[in-house]
């Protein structure tokens, strides 16, 4: 098990490292660990970063944070997901989705979606350039439905 674990690390690491490479970033240890944070855990506000990171960096400032994940949002890294009633909640932006939240327990669920079927759909109706999608799907999970 400790070998199943120590790989995940590993990879996780190493797509942290690509990942800033690929948008022209320094990969300083804060960038590597906030990436590896929400690579492992999707949908965290930021007291529950900065919760996980101080783990990792234990003199670690919300204001580091902040810097950040502005630096990755810019870079196209990191999204900042917008639910209604919730505090924003970041995610690793690797692959274009949707999210699902179920009205009763708060459960978020990645969607993933076809965004080029999605954007000309749209781009039809609004006979604009479509820049982006930002939507949030308000549903009734399975388990909340039992």
């Amino acid at each position: 098990m400790k070998k199943i674990v120590a790989a995940f690390i590993y990879v996780v690491m190493m797509e942290s490292l690509k990942i800033l490479k690929d948008k022209g970033l320094k990969a300083t240890p804060q960038r590597i660990a906030l990436i590896e944070v929400l690579l492992e855990h999707p949908h965290l506000d930021i007291e529950a970063i900065h919760d996980r990171l101080r783990e990792k960096i234990p003199s670690i400032s919300v204001a580091t944070i902040y810097n950040n994940l502005k630096a990755l949002q810019n870079a196209g890294i990191v999204r900042e997901v917008k639910i209604p009633f919730h505090k924003p909640l970041y995610e690793v932006d690797l692959v274009y989705h949707i999210h699902a939240v179920c009205k009763r327990c708060g459960r978020i669920k990645d969607v993933n979606v076809d965004y080029r079927e999605l954007f000309s759909k749209f781009r039809d109706m609004v006979k604009d350039e479509i820049l982006g999608i930002d939507a949030v799907l308000i549903v009734e999970c399975e388990e909340c439905k039992s």
